[in-house]
């Protein structure tokens, strides 16, 4: 289960660099009353924000990674990962659909059936619930929820 913590993270921080590559590519290109939309906060805010906490995740995933390789016991490491990157993913996707605006679901971006997928990591392999039970009684020592 490390191992495939570890691999699908990769996955969706690089799916997620996806959304924020097309979304601030778009934002420098459309232009809304005579700026490129990208100008404003309200665009580059929240991709400003998942590009961050695509980064945070990845570099839990180089963590566990590296433990993962020493024969540590990565437990926390890939679960965080897991976490954070399939929240950082969704956070991603969003950002893009709300920068595409409209043109978010039309077929030639690509946006929209990516941005259904990026729905997915949240529940599997595992939820993300199991994953936070787990850090709570593995890592806090908290009493079983279950």
């Amino acid at each position: 289960m490390n191992a495939e913590r570890i691999l699908v993270s990769s996955e969706y921080i690089g799916a997620g660099l996806w959304f924020i590559d097309r979304a601030s590519a778009y934002a420098r290109e459309r232009e809304v009353f005579g700026r490129p939309i990208g100008q404003n906060q309200g665009i580059q805010f929240p991709l400003a924000q998942a590009y961050a906490n695509l980064q945070a995740a990845s570099l839990m995933r180089w963590q566990a990674a590296r433990m993962f390789e020493e024969g540590q016991e990565p437990s926390f490491e890939v679960n965080a990962c897991k976490l954070l990157s399939s929240q950082a993913l969704w956070a991603a996707a969003n950002a893009a659909m709300d920068t595409f605006g409209g043109y978010g679901v039309a077929e030639e971006f690509g946006v929209e059936r990516r941005f259904r997928e990026a729905r997915l990591p949240s529940i599997a392999p595992i939820s993300n619930n199991i994953v936070l039970a787990q850090i709570a009684h593995g890592t806090l020592g908290l009493p079983k929820s279950y």
